[in-house]
């Protein structure tokens, strides 16, 4: 038995008997641990600024700004994919997910993210990178990115939470609403006040989106079956409360929503921008983290 294997029969079962029972996972919802436990944090972060710095390139395009196509692409890659690298081990042993990408969504995810790598790059250094035919395909190269964490949690069907239809409509608007904010703050921080008070419209918009996002998936998995129902339960009334109350409602819709409220027109401030950045960044995180820690498999009876 490896030692891998070993940490998870001790996880599961562990000596003084409080563990699952070792029939209990087929009539009873267990939570998934791999992917957020452990090692399973460094997941979670990948995916998280693998998706902001895809978000943050996605609405650089629309001003043709390079700093924020420069700092996406360091975040996508650098940031995202270095944490990626530890969670997923050994990188000369990772290669043979590259090899399946007709059946695998990581495989698929890998691959785009090398595209993006290069294209963006090529983009980056040449001055006539702002043309429409390379906007549109680094758009949808970015659009790609920012799904993919939830598009590969989403094909497992036995994850009730995952494999709801609201997850990649979440995961889209989530990233392209976290990145715009990164994206009004670099305007509001390098005195382009006119584009940071032009970007607050839209920003306005996102966030109602997201909003509407976060209800309906809520409302769709709560009413998805029992096993999702429980997953839904737990944000409001069980051991991930306070992260969904204080976290994902609090910081990441009331809070920016307030502060929307005050820039409302368009009339922005720059310590505003960065309170609704500072905020919007820990709920969102809140949001994928109890998205991750409270996904039950459906039992087999």
């Amino acid at each position: 038995m490896t030692k891998e294997m070993h940490h998870h029969e001790k996880t599961m079962f562990p000596p003084d008997g409080t563990g699952l029972k070792p029939y209990e996972w087929m009539i009873k919802a267990t939570p998934q641990q791999q992917w957020i436990d452990s090692k399973g944090v460094y997941l979670w972060l990948a995916f998280f600024f693998s998706e902001i710095g895809a978000g943050l390139y996605f609405i650089s395009l629309f001003y043709s700004y390079r700093p924020g196509l420069v700092l996406g692409w360091l975040i996508t890659l650098v940031l995202g994919g270095v944490i990626h690298v530890l969670y997923l081990g050994n990188p000369f042993n990772a290669w043979r997910m590259i090899m399946k990408p007709q059946t695998s969504e990581l495989s698929r995810g890998i691959w785009v993210i090398f595209v993006f790598a290069a294209l963006g790059f090529l983009q980056i250094i040449t001055s006539g990178g702002f043309n429409v035919v390379f906007n549109v395909i680094m758009g949808i190269l970015c659009l790609l990115i920012i799904s993919h964490g939830f598009a590969t949690m989403n094909v497992i069907r036995a994850i009730p939470a995952w494999s709801s239809t609201m997850v990649l409509p979440l995961s889209v608007i989530s990233g392209v609403w976290v990145g715009s904010q990164l994206l009004q703050f670099m305007f509001a921080v390098s005195g382009a006040a006119a584009l940071a008070a032009s970007l607050e419209v839209w920003a306005e918009v996102l966030l109602l989106i997201y909003i509407g996002c976060v209800l309906l998936y809520l409302w769709g998995t709560y009413h998805a079956n029992e096993v999702a129902r429980e997953s839904i339960e737990n944000f409001f009334k069980g051991d991930m409360q306070k992260i969904f109350l204080g976290g994902v409602v609090g910081l990441g819709c009331v809070l920016p929503l307030l502060l929307s409220f005050i820039m409302w027109g368009g009339d922005t401030n720059g310590f505003l921008i960065f309170i609704r950045l500072v905020s919007v960044f820990a709920g969102d995180l809140a949001l994928r983290y109890v998205i991750m820690k409270r996904a039950y498999y459906t039992p087999l009876i």
